[in-house]
């Protein structure tokens, strides 16, 4: 076995450099700018109306004589208008300021006769309402940094600025391999001796949460031509592929060794980590292999301490490192192992819980973290301070 931490930077250390493409905003959510994204013009491009209401000069306004309306100007119109002296113009909100004009005063706070407009907020400052072109971003500035990962509203925030089209870190293909002979899919009657598959569903959920695209999801019995089989489908596509089950030392685990046969290059096989001593890792040219355990508190623990670093370097986002917060409670561990541990963490301290086999999943259902400790730490007491991986 090796150490937890040298496991995880043989991990990342063996993550391939991403590839870098273009792709259009309608693709892009949740992906990661590999590219700072210029903006090639002032945004807005004109002094734009805040405001339905009427612009004018301010420093030509006396606050007594009324204005006389020479236009009417709507969002999108071109606006080739000047006023002089004494004019004004009917704008609407998003409309541009016409020439000649500075301020807009809401329609609220006038009175209109004919075209004849008299202003009735003497409150009102010099360029109220009013939009200053490049007020937003203004020409040649970064409106986002490389390293961004693309949400809603900043694909919003791009397509406004103009921009169709943003060169992205690829995102990484998994593909995942579940094994068992005694697994069956929820929903169908158990037999004697069977228990009900969950580790591709956790998976599935845990992976999309990251910029990554699953390509297969396959089940396979404990037998090796089967394995085979099923890895060589994937592996034609897959830049990832995780089995799930059959690497520990029984008889009938057979992924380390169909691995192997398939040409994966073998890093290491057990870590001293509980849960998950038996994760399996190995390389063949740019694809990387996990044989995650067969439990499922094992699986997800193995995801998200060695697999989900391993896919945010890979997708441009970077390894997060973990918190430190103070424990709530004192807690007994056990020496010369890392124990990874469910919990529930707030701002400022964590809560380790109960049920932490590796077989049992209610813990992980309510925790929103997990707790390292490391092999030298077989006791701590509560307002000590602990290593924090936020789910």
């Amino acid at each position: 076995m090796i150490p937890f931490e040298d496991a995880l930077q043989k991990v990342l250390s063996e993550v391939p450099v991403s590839r870098k493409v273009s792709c259009s905003l309608q693709e892009a959510l949740g992906c990661v700018l590999a590219s700072p994204v210029k903006v090639k013009d002032d945004h807005p491009g004109f002094h734009q109306s805040a405001m339905d209401g009427f612009a004018f000069a301010y420093a030509a306004w006396d606050k007594v004589s009324p204005l006389s309306v020479k236009a009417v100007i709507a969002a999108g119109d071109s606006a080739n208008v000047r006023l002089r002296k004494g004019e004004a113009a009917m704008v609407f909100t998003g409309a541009k300021i016409p020439t000649g004009a500075d301020t807009v005063v809401i329609r609220e706070k006038v009175s209109l006769k004919g075209d004849m407009l008299q202003i009735l907020d003497n409150a009102l400052l010099a360029g109220a309402n009013v939009r200053l072109r490049g007020s937003h971003m203004r020409r040649g500035s970064i409106a986002l940094p490389a390293g961004h990962a693309l949400n809603a509203p900043s694909i919003a925030f791009l397509a406004a600025m103009g921009v169709p089209q943003v060169k992205i870190h690829d995102r990484p293909r998994v593909a995942v391999i579940v094994t068992g002979n005694e697994l069956v899919p929820p929903g169908e009657r158990l037999h004697s001796g069977q228990v009900y598959e969950c580790n591709s569903f956790g998976l599935q959920a845990a992976l999309e949460g990251l910029p990554v695209v699953v390509t297969h999801v396959l089940h396979c019995r404990d037998v090796p031509r089967e394995m085979l089989k099923a890895l060589k489908k994937v592996a034609s596509i897959a830049d990832m592929v995780l089995f799930t089950g059959g690497v520990s030392a029984g008889d009938h685990d057979y992924v380390g060794e169909v691995l192997t046969d398939f040409g994966v290059k073998k890093i290491f096989h057990k870590v001293r980590q509980k849960p998950g001593k038996p994760v399996w890792f190995g390389r063949k040219g740019k694809q990387l292999f996990f044989g995650l355990p067969g439990n499922p508190a094992s699986v997800l623990t193995c995801f998200y301490t060695l697999v989900r670093p391993a896919l945010q370097k890979w997708s441009g986002l970077g390894v997060r490192e973990p918190l430190c917060l103070k424990l709530e409670q004192s807690y007994a561990g056990k020496a010369g192992m890392t124990m990874i541990l469910k919990a529930q963490a707030s701002d400022q301290s964590v809560r380790i819980l109960g049920s932490q086999e590796s077989y049992k999943l209610d813990a992980f259902a309510h925790a929103n973290a997990l707790v390292l400790l490391g092999p030298e730490q077989d006791y701590l007491k509560a307002g000590e301070h602990v290593q924090v991986i936020r789910l």
